[in-house]
């Protein structure tokens, strides 16, 4: 079992994707770490899945998963979690906007703290960084999304609930997402509110983070999809989907 699976959804991703893995692999093969990747490719319709095929061929530890059609991050970064064999698995976005440098102290904080759980990064603690900053219009909605899910999730230490950078134990991840749903975009609000109620001890750490100037982000459009997400995630809340032992 490596000690690291990373998972990676990746939709029409042919220009960054490569580019964030050969980072990625950088980075942790110079620290002799034992790891595998996970790319779900989400039913891209660019070369995408071609060149990670092309690529598992010379990397034994790259493996992938596709599905079509496309069926939103929330169900990708799911169903690799899902397939994921590692220790410790973390999901995370094909655009690279985490410095890889969380990846490390994460994975070390696990390691001095066996009680933790899950980890989750910010990038409102005092200690985040932000490289590179969205658009006011775009800050504005986050921090609007961010206040709704603390009210309406009860969880007002809670920081950011939106950031794709979340790392678990094996059983832990294995159990969150067997109890997740939502493949869109309230995904990761979901993710943070089912650690939550399936009783797992969760920590936020800050990450620095650089904004994507080519994300596909529409806001008002996507505003009001992350919120008729949220009151799925309550009407499910509801109806006990959280709290079975499915």
């Amino acid at each position: 079992m490596p000690k690291l699976s990373i998972v990676i959804a990746a939709y029409n991703e042919e220009a960054r994707l490569p580019k964030t893995l050969q980072r990625i692999w950088a980075f942790l093969d110079a620290r002799n770490f034992s790891y595998e990747v996970v790319i779900v490719d989400d039913g891209s319709r660019d070369r995408t899945l071609e060149w990670v095929k092309d690529t598992a061929k010379s990397h034994p530890n790259l493996r992938w998963l596709s599905h079509t059609p496309n069926q939103g991050r929330g169900a990708s970064i799911r169903e690799g979690v899902l397939a994921a064999g590692g220790e410790l698995i973390l999901g995370t976005d094909a655009d690279g906007s985490v410095d890889d440098e969380a990846i490390l102290r994460f994975v070390e904080y696990f390691d001095e703290h066996p009680d933790i759980d899950a980890i989750f990064g910010s990038r409102e603690l005092p200690a985040s960084h932000i490289a590179q900053s969205q658009p006011l219009l775009r800050v504005f909605l986050g921090h609007g999304f961010i206040l709704l899910a603390k009210i309406l999730f009860r969880m007002w230490r809670t920081t950011d609930f939106t950031l794709g950078f979340k790392m678990f134990r094996h059983r832990v991840a294995k159990d969150i997402f067997s109890h997740q749903f939502d493949n869109h975009f309230a995904a990761e609000a979901e993710i943070v509110y089912v650690t939550k109620r399936r009783g797992w001890k969760m920590k936020e750490l800050p990450v620095t983070w650089t904004d994507n100037r080519d994300s596909r982000v529409r806001p008002f459009r996507d505003s009001f999809r992350s919120f008729r997400g949220m009151m799925k995630i309550l009407w499910r809340d509801i109806r006990g989907k959280y709290t079975d032992t499915a």
